[in-house]
């Protein structure tokens, strides 16, 4: 699969915090990438970098094969993007909000092409409604739509479903699915709810204090059967290549900074 994102070595310091430390990871065309991590781990500086609303303290970004700051405008015209909860126009209705940010992204918007957003967010009854009547769930719903108005490849969710209701969580959960499904398209979501996370993604990242703890195929991560270990010895690079010449070396997971096998809980030593 072609790469989406390319993140390398990316890190955000504020004074003496450093809010997202040496962070890497691929996101690949037609995935639903799962964000992992607690409040404050770092998903959220990494997401305003992602779409240069902050600048990395160091390393480097590329979205669909190019340098995010080099090839800034040309990149974010084909992202759609919440950040958080969406900022709407809450005087006015879904139909006009919609129209006002279609024609901010730079289109000639179409009543077809508004209320084919609309339908697809569910909110096709709703398209005259004031946004102050919606619910939260409805709100977060609009702004998928508002992201959605310039049909990009990329779309980018920041905790989508915080402050929802069971019901607007599962909407938000099938209304993901669906634009990766019948749309085509690759998703970054970030969330804290591993369950939520395990329902939608494919792929995943678990970050946390900024750092990346573990990266790959949820299905596989989450295997019932696989157990993770993490070994600390006073020279991991040497212990590594002592490994791979023994029958663990198959186990060994691809970070260069921990040292970490995934096996059968069985076979894990007591």
């Amino acid at each position: 699969m072609a790469a989406i994102i390319q993140v390398s070595n990316l890190s955000k310091q504020f004074k003496d915090i450093h809010a997202v430390d040496d962070l890497s990871f691929t996101v690949e065309k037609g995935d639903v990438y799962g964000f992992l991590g607690q409040n404050g781990a770092g998903k959220s500086t990494s997401i305003r970098m992602l779409l240069t609303l902050i600048k990395p303290t160091a390393g480097q970004i590329s979205i669909f094969g190019k340098d995010l700051f080099t090839h800034r405008r040309e990149i974010l015209k084909q992202v759609g993007a919440i950040i958080e909860k969406p900022d709407l126009y809450k005087y006015l209705s879904a139909y006009d909000n919609l129209s006002i940010f279609a024609k901010l992204s730079g289109l000639v918007p179409k009543r077809t092409l508004l209320m084919d957003r609309l339908k697809m967010v569910g909110l096709e009854e709703r398209a005259n409604s004031k946004v102050k009547t919606f619910s939260q769930g409805m709100k977060q719903r609009l702004g998928i739509a508002v992201a959605l108005v310039h049909d990009p490849q990329l779309i980018i969710l920041d905790e989508p479903t915080n402050g929802l209701d069971p019901q607007g969580i599962a909407d938000m959960r099938n209304l993901i699915l669906q634009l990766s499904r019948d749309m085509g398209k690759t998703i970054v979501v970030s969330s804290h709810l591993l369950s939520e996370i395990e329902l939608i993604a494919n792929r995943m990242l678990i970050i946390h204090k900024g750092r990346k703890i573990i990266e790959g195929k949820v299905a596989e991560l989450l295997d019932p059967s696989k157990s993770l270990v993490q070994l600390e010895t006073n020279n991991n690079t040497a212990t590594r290549e002592k490994l791979k010449q023994t029958a663990w070396g198959a186990m060994l997971q691809p970070d260069e900074q921990l040292l970490r096998l995934r096996m059968n809980k069985e076979d894990v030593p007591g």
